[in-house]
């Protein structure tokens, strides 16, 4: 098989990487099927596909490659950058993708492939195996902006809580990347409760509050029934105890 080594080497690839590799779309396709049908190469979805390991005849696409080749813009995000990255105790069979490009969820390998829309250019990292992953620090501004629909606030907590450096000057960067009052107000909410760890300075803190604005706004959606206290600082109701409960019943614990 003339391709199989390349092929290999790709892992995972899209109809235009067998294009390059053959000179045209008739022999990529000719070459696709006959692969193909020998168990050479396996089909992920439509125009993306699998390299098949002959030693053990398993796919050679783990998630984060098969996320990164999604799209153009396609990059590894939100939950799924904080198992990449090692900074949660949980594994997701929901994959997050951040993609300009739009594509429809679906399954493979026992994980499905979730697409958060995102134009943001900014804070992404390329592995050793060609993944696009997000960076920490845009990984956390992402998860921040979306927990209610991606991870939920306890476990975004526990996320943070396992991290042990931030730049501050990346988060300034993409926080005015993202220009949303609301992000600036639940990040400075958040990251006030862990300054000590990152060692983020008054100014960082000062900069959240300026572009937060004045509004009220509730942290989390669908809590408004329940007791709730209100942070003057930020502008922000939160459930009662609402860090207590994520610390095991200290407020005050080093999470």
């Amino acid at each position: 098989m003339k391709y199989q080594k390349a092929l290999l080497q790709l892992g995972c690839f899209t109809l235009e990487d067998a294009v390059s590799l053959t000179g045209s779309v008739p022999a990529a396709k000719s070459m696709l099927q006959y692969y193909t049908s020998h168990q050479a190469v396996m089909q992920v979805r439509r125009g993306l596909y699998a390299a098949i390991s002959p030693l053990d005849g398993e796919p050679l696409a783990d998630r984060y490659r098969v996320a990164s080749k999604l799209s153009p813009t396609a990059v590894v995000s939100h939950h799924s950058a904080f198992e990449y990255h090692g900074y949660t105790n949980q594994v997701f069979y929901r994959t997050f993708v951040s993609s300009e490009s739009k594509f429809n969820s679906f399954s493979f390998g026992g994980y499905s492939y979730v697409r958060m829309p995102s134009s943001m250019s900014l804070g992404i990292e390329v592995g050793r195996n060609g993944e696009r992953v997000t960076d920490i620090e845009r990984t956390l501004l992402d998860s921040v902006n979306d927990f209610e629909r991606t991870c939920g606030f306890e476990e975004l907590i526990q996320c943070i809580s396992l991290i042990s450096v931030l730049n501050e000057q990346k988060l300034t960067d993409y926080l005015e990347a993202y220009r949303k009052r609301f992000l600036y107000q639940k990040v400075g909410f958040i990251l006030e409760h862990f300054r000590d760890n990152f060692d983020l300075s008054d100014c960082f803190f000062e900069m959240c509050h300026k572009n937060a604005g004045n509004s009220s706004r509730y942290l989390i959606k669908g809590t408004e029934q329940g007791e709730m206290e209100f942070s003057n600082a930020w502008h922000l109701t939160y459930p009662k105890d609402l860090w207590g409960k994520i610390t095991g019943g200290d407020e005050n614990a080093d999470i």
